[in-house]
């Protein structure tokens, strides 16, 4: 199997992780809101930080010489990201304004249920539009 062949598998296999992880976190926020047990928020947290990790470039940090790495993070595969960043900005904007209205009137959210809706909302919207991304350019 060539290296390329190896890099097309494991960015397809990035994309479905990335749609699990972008689902997994949505099933987390909707069914702990407002009553999240200390361990269901240490997987939420967990979760969060491992997505943030898997966004970065990490495999061409530590293996800068490996022509899968290299593949992998290639002009097209930086600009995904880019993109991906920048749905996550706005998805981050709109969920901060909406729970800016949501709490106008009364503090019917606490401040770490409000963190994890807009954080969720921008890792969600990032996850989930690098891995389009990618599966449309593996085309």
């Amino acid at each position: 199997m060539t290296a390329i062949d190896t890099a097309e598998r494991k960015a397809i296999l990035r994309a479905i992780l990335f749609f699990a992880i972008a689902a997994i976190l949505l099933v987390l926020l909707v069914t702990t809101f407002g009553r999240a047990a200390d361990s269901l928020k240490g997987v939420w947290t967990g979760l969060m930080l491992g997505a943030a990790i898997n966004l970065t470039p990490l495999a061409r940090w530590l293996k800068a010489n490996s022509p899968v790495a290299r593949l992998l993070d290639d002009e097209s595969a930086r600009e995904h990201r880019r993109m991906a960043m920048t749905a996550g900005f706005w998805a981050t904007i709109a969920s901060a304004i909406g729970l800016a209205f949501v709490t106008l009137d009364s503090d019917r959210i606490g401040a770490f249920d409000a963190v994890r809706v807009i954080a969720t909302a921008a890792m969600a919207a990032t996850l989930i539009a690098f891995a389009t991304l990618e599966l449309r350019a593996g085309r």
